[in-house]
């Protein structure tokens, strides 16, 4: 769970019984590692910056990134625990998240091979964001595809242009 706002955490919605992490550390669930990374969001409450936390996660020799709702940049720390990311998830919408011209920062910082934006504007949602074809539009001449789903193995990752793979429903 990165954070513990109305956005996140719909553990309701998921069947079964799921392994929840919810705090800073390292973990092993099934052959998966999981490092949980303390990141404060630059927003704040009544009780000063929003706990937050972004995950690294390693699985069948891939290193996916989530940054979760992130409203900033990555720090030098943060840089350094997400580097080799092949698969990164970050928001693109702006308002409550970062914008698409931060994102694009964080993503020339960490260089992923595949990107999956999340926290964009939706068709029938209220909330105010950018929408992801701003965000692919600014990435420019990068390759920008949709999907209903995205099944990837680590021999099916682009080896040098970088794929953007917009998820929808």
């Amino acid at each position: 769970m990165t954070h513990d706002e109305e956005d996140a955490n719909n553990l309701a919605s998921v069947s079964g019984h799921p392994y929840v992490i919810d705090m800073p550390g390292e973990f092993e669930v099934k052959d998966i590692f999981v490092f949980g990374i303390r990141a404060p969001l630059k927003r704040t409450d009544k009780n000063g910056p929003i706990e937050h936390r972004i995950f690294r996660i390693e699985a069948e020799g891939m290193r996916i990134a989530h940054l979760g709702s992130l409203d900033r940049e990555l720090t030098d720390e943060e840089l350094q625990l997400l580097s080799n990311v092949d698969i990164l998830m970050i928001p693109v919408g702006g308002n409550r998240v970062m914008s698409s011209k931060v994102a694009m920062q964080v993503i020339a910082q960490i260089e992923p091979r595949v990107v999956i934006p999340m926290t964009y504007h939706v068709s029938g949602v209220k909330e105010t964001l950018e929408t992801v074809d701003g965000f692919c539009k600014d990435l420019g001449s990068t390759r920008c595809e949709e999907a209903n789903k995205y099944k990837v193995t680590k021999k099916d990752l682009p080896e040098e242009d970088m794929l953007v793979v917009t998820l929808t429903r």
